[in-house]
């Protein structure tokens, strides 16, 4: 085993799916990729000043007001609490003079009040101040906002006692520690449809490149719970669709499919993926048990379908809309805006919009990435082995492509409807993100050996890239003064913090180590003469063999492969369509699971080779028992 951890063939991960085991399963240098990210996101959520990401200032409200005994009203009857207005009066969001209009100087370091001079949350309100504006965010679900309420109320004074930025930055590290497992996930999901380590290297460091998801992630926004739990589903998925149909997975799959409903509307494009997921195994000739399918369904309801069933007996919709809430920028019937906002506009929101839309990353450089993403992408999906890897890999799309147009139906009703714009932005999509990370990893595993190897290592040096341009834009749009330099930056920055300059020189000092430290290992993962190399292609189909249904697990290796059933490779073939479930638990953690080649015919070992058939004393592994 090197750095890039065990080379397994295609499917060779077994197990079935829980949070826990794919903790166990994750190699060494997975976990230095997911730390980096975990810093690169702490960096973010000081770089950016608190209330200069999209909706945030209603975010923090939202979760003060459960804090606070507010609950969670009926859409229309909940505003803005007098502590929220007063937060945005006292944070960078405007300037002293006018402290509830967006800021669109560099912020003064004059300007930042010293820490132990800044008040507490309940202390913000002040006479005089405007009445809050439409809380519209009550239209959501609470999950993400009783999750943060729930921290901050365990403080020993209570949770509306800290410091009004310090509320903020806990806040904002709390959706750090949501987004921070996108790595370690995305490699979860490519290793387990895939054999290629580089592919899942490279899947796991895809988040690095896109500023918008880091900077999203380290700001206070309900979507980053909704990321976390679509990549959850996104795992739970594959491991459906590469013969997992255990009652376990089932379970956990509608668990987390429920909370995400919970969380936000968006994640009912992860009901369908579910639901397709089961569907296509079943037309492969896979047979998912009742319980199985009913426990996936109650789960769901159970865990968060119940909020939009209440919301469908109560308001009579799926989800309310908010009364008096701003609708947006008036086009009236100018559909050639609702287009360029649809195309160049998304794409540059997804890929980095930094603030209220305040900071751009160049167009040209977005529509480079963009083809890169897109190439590796459409390579991953056409080069697969057959049509079952490929539609697996076409089911890692569907969360992006099916928010994609949820989100173009949505705003073009808005605009026929009222001839305002709005609900266009990027991260919408960021649901989806863990798919599009497993299609650039898989992408780079068909290019030759060579190249490929060499890939993760290319990724990383683009996403540094990547990361100083948005970084740079960022520093100098927020925070350098128009006659100053990096260190004045810097002392602004620092000075508006919620914590200490030592803390954030910490921040900043182990961002740099970790980078190089990170490059190292993969640099050397990258040398390796074996690092690229993939399992060998499919054998083609050959005649089915007798039946073998109610064969115990025990005698399954004195079971015949049948006459003319082994490919010039050596690959012996048997039929498993009618193989009940205890055999096909036979095959154990160094097998990989059964993958169909046509028909009923399956793979399930080579003789002579890493996967030997079972000997007739094995058992099936302990997490595998029925």
């Amino acid at each position: 085993m090197g750095p890039f951890g065990s080379r397994q063939p295609h499917g060779a991960a077994t197990g079935r799916f829980s949070p826990a085991a794919l903790a166990r399963q994750t190699p060494g240098h997975i976990w230095l990729v997911t730390g980096l990210f975990s810093i690169l996101l702490a960096c973010w959520s000081v770089l950016v000043p608190q209330y200069h990401a999209p909706d945030e200032p209603n975010q923090v409200d939202a979760i003060m007001r459960i804090v606070q005994g507010d609950g969670w009203p009926r859409p229309g009857n909940a505003f803005v609490t007098a502590d929220g207005v007063g937060a945005i009066a006292v944070s960078p969001f405007g300037s002293p003079a006018d402290p509830y209009d967006l800021t669109v100087d560099p912020i003064p370091e004059r300007d930042a009040v010293a820490r132990s001079a800044r008040p507490a949350w309940d202390r913000l309100a002040s006479p005089g101040q405007p009445p809050g504006s439409i809380q519209q965010l009550v239209q959501h679900p609470p999950l993400y906002y009783w999750m943060n309420a729930t921290i901050l109320a365990a403080f020993p004074a209570g949770g509306d006692t800290l410091r009004w930025d310090v509320t903020i930055g806990l806040l904002r590290m709390i959706s750090v520690l949501m987004v921070a497992p996108l790595p370690l996930l995305a490699h979860a999901a490519t290793r387990r449809l895939h054999p290629s380590p580089v592919a899942a290297t490279v899947a796991s460091l895809t988040p690095f490149a896109v500023p918008q998801l880091v900077h999203i992630g380290s700001s206070v926004n309900n979507d980053n719970l909704l990321i976390l739990l679509g990549a959850l589903v996104t795992v739970a998925v594959t491991h459906i669709l590469t013969g997992d149909t255990s009652a376990r997975t089932a379970g956990w799959t509608g668990l987390l499919t429920g909370l995400a409903l919970l969380t936000k509307a968006f994640a009912v494009v992860l009901v369908a993926m579910v639901a397709g997921a089961y569907v296509i195994i079943w037309l492969r000739g896979a047979r998912p048990s009742r319980w199985s399918i009913a426990l996936c369904s109650s789960m769901i309801v159970a865990a968060g379908g119940w909020w939009w069933l209440v919301n469908i007996i109560r308001w009579g919709t799926f989800q309310p809309r908010t009364p008096g809430f701003p609708p947006g920028r008036y086009i009236g019937s100018n559909w050639t805006v609702y287009w360029n906002w649809m195309s160049q506009g998304l794409l540059g929101r997804w890929w980095g919009s930094i603030g209220w839309y305040e900071v751009d990353l160049p167009l040209p450089l977005v529509f480079a990435a963009s083809g890169v993403v897109a190439g590796l992408a459409a390579c991953a999906v056409i080069r697969a082995a057959g049509w079952t890897d490929r539609t697996n890999l076409a089911f890692m799309l569907w969360p992006t492509i099916a928010l994609l147009v949820v989100v173009a139906v949505g705003a073009a009703m808005h605009v026929a409807a009222t001839g305002y714009i709005t609900g266009i932005s990027g991260r919408y999509l960021f649901t989806g993100f863990t798919g599009i990370a497993v299609l650039v990893g898989i992408g780079t595993a068909t290019l030759r050996p060579r190249s490929a190897r060499w890939m993760p290592l290319a990724l990383l040096t683009a996403a540094i890239g990547m990361q100083g341009e948005s970084i740079s834009e960022v520093v100098t749009y927020f925070w350098r003064p128009p006659a100053g330099g990096v260190t004045d930056a810097w002392d602004a920055m620092t000075a508006w913090s919620p914590w200490p300059v030592v803390g954030v020189e910490v921040f900043f000092v182990s961002a740099v180590v970790l980078t190089v430290v990170t490059a190292v290992a993969v640099t050397r993962a990258c040398r390796e003469p074996t690092a690229g190399r993939t399992a060998p292609a499919a054998a083609p189909a050959v005649p089915a063999a007798p039946a073998l249904s109610g064969v115990p697990c025990a005698e399954l290796n004195a079971v015949p492969a049948g006459p003319a059933q082994k490919s010039p490779a050596g690959i012996e073939m048997i039929d498993t369509s009618r193989l009940d479930a205890s055999v096909r638990h036979c095959q154990g953690p160094d097998l990989p699971p059964a993958v169909s080649l046509s028909g009923n015919v399956t793979l399930i070992g080579r003789s002579g080779g890493g996967w030997p058939l079972p000997p007739r004393t094995a058992q099936p592994p302990a997490e595998d028992a029925s």
